[in-house]
């Protein structure tokens, strides 16, 4: 499994085009070009229900709440496609303003209001992406964590499912099993 892990997170680094850092690089910068890579590739291994399918509209993946990625995402995108689309990233100010979008990062800054966010993308097929603790319980998708100095992510299957979106077999197998919710 750990196998399959490096060599998913080198393709991540490979399809992105970022250089692999070294260990003095600042934990921080490595950490969330980590994780840009990982939501740009994120959506190579997601089928999509209905509008947010269109091959005809670039594929969006949106930054909600404080952005700890800076210009690290917009770089790691830029001229990118996806299935053929054009990946492009937006970052709404407020939860009605979220679509359309297809990935969307949730920021730490907004657990309080992780509900009403969640409400606002239901049924619309958006693969939710979170850092925070508790993130799939509370009905994320896919939840970033930091362990040993290395990022890995966890699957709520069920919350994507439900939201009518399939998740490739061979990023569920990357994925790390989750945790039983405390």
């Amino acid at each position: 499994m750990r196998t399959n892990a490096w060599v998913f997170t080198s393709a991540c680094w490979l399809c992105a085009g970022l250089p692999l850092l070294s260990q003095a690089s600042s934990p921080s910068v490595g950490e969330y070009q980590i994780k840009a890579a990982f939501l740009y590739n994120f959506a190579k291994f997601v089928d999509w229900p209905g509008a947010a399918a269109d091959s005809s509209q670039p594929l969006v993946i949106a930054v909600f709440g404080a952005d700890p990625f800076g210009s690290v995402l917009d770089e790691t995108v830029q001229g990118r496609l996806v299935q053929g689309r054009r990946v492009m990233v937006r970052r709404p100010t407020r939860a009605e303003d979220l679509l359309p979008c297809q990935v969307l990062f949730v920021g730490s800054s907004e657990k309080s209001r992780l509900a009403g966010i969640l409400r606002a993308v239901e049924g619309s097929g958006v693969l939710v992406v979170g850092e925070m603790e508790g993130f799939l319980r509370l009905g994320g998708m896919i939840a970033f964590s930091v362990e040993d100095g290395k990022v890995r992510f966890e699957i709520n299957e069920e919350a994507a499912r439900r939201d009518g979106l399939k998740i490739g077999s061979k990023l569920l197998l990357l994925a790390k099993a989750p945790r039983a919710a405390k």
